[in-house]
């Protein structure tokens, strides 16, 4: 480590003592002579024309070109768009001012032939950012991912998460096509960079936005990948394996074939190392609405369960998880494209659990739960778009998923109060399930005589059908003065089964009112429908089977939420104002129907969702706006029927079918300032508002037992704020980026219960929680050649709670987080990989340590032609610190916890790089699409 970071001040210092030189100038139009800014001036290599330094013009046109060699000839680039390019060789000892330099409007010729050395690096057009690839170098075998983290303006962090400008990116497509679904990082991690030509970043549209000029806030981004005309015919992809101690594997491998505008790519992995397949962002596609809701529920080993659907995976627990997919996208018509694709994923999970839950009450519950479970998802969709003449376009999208879930748990918790046993509990849950689903999206698109004129259609539905049972077996003893007062015994078998339905349709139509303003105006009508039916039976001694009806957890239960949604905005846009006036009105029904009960509940409800925003864009590249918005959230079926959920016999969990829609206002502000070269600036304000947000009410009895139930209030909020400045520097021979940011979060919390009430008393008070976090941080990354990389970077939270009063429960706490990474590419084909995290909690459980360092090494050889193979020796938690402890600390109590989770390991590896590419075909023997070069 010392090693890396005394050979990084030495090259650094050995680069400041070079002879460098400026050059200065500026750039004009050659007829009207007005200054150009934002025209890009590239230095290059006049050898081999590689990429030394670049920048943009000012408001004034003037540009400034630094770290150029004395000693050397270089090659001197300008480009506009609409303008005719200049190019000039500069010898040694050139002026280091050159004047005013005028550029000449492009003539606009069809298949313009554009040389590769000539393109800018960068090049900014209204909204969209364009990158030329080959200006940002990356090592054999990189991908994606490694390119863009060299690209200035966009940052990815640990996790893979991208962003440009600071803001989000949502969405990654490969010549403007989808890969792999909607999930980017199974395209960042998994093409290579080799194949890529230019890296466009634009604001995230549907195909019926784009089609309609339906202009977006820009708050999330899409990043087009397009690839060089000769990797467009050809077959790349990576196999690896690898064992290790601790009988740890994986296996991973990608192929991906690619014949013009066909591309079929499939992928399949294997390990035991709690790795993931799929993302979070790709589960939540297949995930149903329930009328417009989202239930999100965590489970000891780390899983997490959208809406019934289990995932798998967080980071406790051991799991084993397998997966395999394809994706397919081709054109088989001029006017007709495809895209289909297919997942498999299977995790198999085991967890031991050992949790202390102390309550403001005086009770402390310690539980140890231990058990395994199985999740498996199939998933198929299928994507056509197609001209139906030359205004006309159609998009159809079904897609069908079926998920399999098993698990099996047991556990013991015995509850005491002020140093007396109040009872322990016994418990042992089976449980099973197989869902269903099918979806598909319809959208009609026509644009109409009148240039900006347009109409669409689209409409949806979501159908599924999930069926189940579950056993759940309790043993529970009460306790008085430390001797058995009375025994309670449950063992239930529940049969279940939910259907859900939901309907939409929208029209819209668009009228350009002038070269400025256009309106839009519309209509949606939505149609949901679930059913519940959960039927309860107890384990009767005498037929020796579950034949006893308990009414108290059965019910047949049906929600119908209907909402009607008119429509109306009005928007502005020229080169430096954007502007969007107006909402959409909700006009809802909610009924609610217990047949167990025959009763029924229905609610009108009436809301306006605005959604209005103002930007403005300076000369400089800054961007001003604000903006406001609103929109509702159905309460899910769950949170609905009147039905007790006794998983945990001592913490039963009830519906409310009396619960209305949560509504969120949001006003949001924000200052972003890009340049390529300088200083980037990325601010956000955000207030937000909730009424009627979906809250619990806990009452804990003197058994210590206690009961929750889903209810409404109002007063709560969030707010927050950010701020990031960010520099990077360009050079042919090193890379540096330094960023620096400041922000914090609040909120403000209200739930319901008797936990924190003095002793005896019984009654239900109001709690308000204030939540605040202050985060600070600092990231610096410095690349020398192909010789080595290093990042760097800090981040302090300080977390601040206020409690209801009377609470003395330590709610303040402060964290750091300090990581280094460093990459070295030397002696010839050896590579040398630390990665070194520090974690500081204030908050951690008394008795373990707060400070904990992760140490992860790996080295690795590359042999074969081109380094096509490596083998890699991995080390995992060198200093075997990591742990599982975490603390909770709420309101109501403080808990604690545990879980066995993957170890120190070593691992041995060996991945082999297929890359087998044919020449850009000049006859035709595929419908004119190409031919010569047969992949399958």
């Amino acid at each position: 480590m010392i090693r890396i970071i005394c050979m990084s001040l030495l090259c650094m210092i050995s680069f400041a003592a070079t002879a460098q030189k400026t050059l200065t100038g500026s750039v004009a139009d050659s007829s009207s002579k007005d200054q150009l800014e934002m025209a890009t001036v590239a230095a290059q290599d006049a050898k081999d024309s590689s990429l030394i330094t670049y920048t943009l013009t000012d408001k004034a046109g003037a540009f400034k070109l630094t770290g150029l060699p004395a000693n050397k000839a270089i090659r001197l680039l300008i480009s506009y768009t609409g303008y005719r390019s200049y190019i000039r060789v500069l010898q040694p000892g050139h002026a280091a001012d050159l004047g005013r330099i005028m550029l000449a409007p492009a003539p606009r010729e069809l298949n313009t032939v554009v040389i590769e050395g000539d393109r800018p690096p960068i090049a900014i057009r209204k909204d969209t950012i364009e990158f030329n690839a080959s200006a940002f170098k990356t090592r054999t075998n990189a991908v994606i991912e490694d390119l863009l983290k060299k690209l200035p303006g966009v940052d990815v962090d640990d996790e893979g998460n991208i962003t440009v400008n600071g803001k989000k990116v949502t969405r990654v497509l490969v010549d403007g096509r989808e890969f792999f679904g909607n999930d980017p990082k199974l395209a960042t991690k998994n093409l290579p960079s080799a194949i890529v030509d230019k890296v466009q970043v634009v604001d995230t549209k549907t195909k019926q936005e784009a089609r309609m000029g339906v202009e977006k806030d820009g708050e999330d981004k899409t990043i087009n990948v397009t690839l060089k005309a000769d990797k467009k015919k050809g077959v790349f992809g990576r196999l690896a394996a690898g064992g290790g101690t601790d009988e740890r594997f994986e296996l991973t491998g990608i192929v991906s074939g690619f014949d013009g505008p066909r591309q079929l790519s499939v992928l399949a992995s294997s390990n035991n190392l709690n790795k993931i397949g799929f993302t979070q962002s790709e589960m939540s596609s297949a995930s149903e609405r329930k009328g417009g809701g989202m239930s999100v529920s965590f489970s000891d080993n780390g899983a997490f369960n959208m809406n019934g659907i289990s995932f798998g995976s967080g980071g406790d627990g051991i799991r084993t998880a397998t997966m395999a997919g394809y994706n397919y996208n081709d054109q088989w018509t001029k006017k007709l494209s495809v895209n289909n694709n297919y997942f498999y994923n299977n995790t198999d999970s085991r967890f031991i659990t050992q949790r202390n839950t102390q309550y403001n009450d005086g009770r402390l519950i310690r539980s140890n739960r231990s058990g395994n479970g199985r999740n498996a998802n199939h998933r198929f969709n299928f994507t056509l778009e197609t001209e139906l003449d030359s205004m006309t376009q159609l998009t159809f999208a079904p897609s069908f998923d079926y998920t399999d879930i098993s698990t099996n748990a047991g556990s013991l918790d015995t509850t005491w109060a002020d140093g007396a046993l109040l009872n322990n509990n016994t418990t042992r849950n089976r449980n099973s399930s197989s869902r269903v689903n099918f979806s598909s999206r319809l959208d009609i698109t026509r644009q109409l005589k009148k240039k900006g004129r347009s109409i669409g259609f689209n409409f949806s539905n979501n159908n599924s059908n999930q069926d189940g049972y579950a056993f759940n077996y309790s043993e529970r003893n009460f306790f008085l003065h430390d001797v058995i007062d009375s025994t309670a015994l449950t063992d239930q078998r529940s049969t279940m089964s939910n259907t859900v339905e939901n309907y939409e349709a929208t029209l819209r139509y668009t009228e350009p009112l002038s070269k400025t303003w256009k309106m839009t105006v519309g209509y949606g009508f939505q149609y949901s429908q679930s059913r519940s039916n959960r039927q309860t039976y107890n384990f009767d001694e005498l037929e020796k089977g579950y034949t006893d009806l308990d009414s108290n957890y059965t019910n047949k239960f049906k929600t119908v939420f209907t909402s009607q949604n008119p429509q109306l905005s009005f928007n502005y846009n020229n080169k430096q104002w954007s502007a969007t006036i107006g909402g959409m009105a909700y006009f809802n029904v909610l009924d609610n129907y217990s047949y167990t009960t025959s009763t029924t509940f229905r609610q009108h409800q009436t809301n306006f969702a605005p959604n209005s925003r103002i930007s403005y864009r300076t000369k400089k590249n800054a961007n001003w706006n604000l903006g406001y918005s609103g929109y509702m959230q159905q309460p899910t079926l769950e949170q609905l029927q009147p039905i007790k959920d006794n998983t945990n016999t001592l913490s039963e969990r009830i519906g409310n079918p009396n619960l209305k829609p949560s509504f969120s206002h949001r006003v949001n502000f924000g200052y972003n300032r890009f340049s390529p070269t300088g200083i980037g600036i990325f601010s956000n304000l955000n207030f937000s508002p909730v009424m009627n947000r979906i809250t619990t009410m806990v009452k804990a009895r003197p058994d210590g037992s206690q009961q929750t139930q889903f209810v409404n209030v109002d007063g709560t909020y969030n707010m927050g704020g950010n701020m990031t400045l960010s520099k990077n520097k360009k050079a042919k021979d090193y890379q540096w980026r330094v960023m620096v940011n400041l922000g914090g979060n609040g909120s403000k919390n209200v739930n319901f219960s008797n936990i924190n009430n003095p002793k005896g008393d019984t009654t239900i008070r109001q709690n308000e929680t204030f939540n605040w976090w202050i985060y600070t941080g600092a990231y610096g990354s410095y690349s020398y050649k192909e010789l080595f990389d290093i990042t760097l970077n800090y981040r302090p939270t300080i977390s601040l709670t206020k409690y209801p009063a009377g609470i003395t429960t330590q709610g303040n706490y402060v964290m750091h987080r300090i990581s280094f990474g460093s990459t070295l590419y030397w002696p010839g084909n050896f590579s040398w990989e630390n990665d070194i995290v520090y974690n500081y909690n204030g908050r951690i459980t008394p008795g373990f340590q707060k400070g904990v360092a992760i140490w992860n090494m790996g080295l690795a050889y590359d042999f074969l032609k081109n380094k096509k193979a490596q083998v890699k020796l991995y080390a995992y938690d060198l200093l075997r610190q990591s742990n599982s402890v975490r603390r909770n600390v709420t309101e109501y109590a403080i808990d604690d916890s545990q879980t066995m989770i993957v170890e120190q390991y070593f691992m041995l590896t060996f991945s082999y790089n297929i890359s087998v590419f044919g020449a850009k075909a000049k006859g035709s023997n595929r419908r004119g699409q190409g031919g010569g070069f047969i992949i399958w």
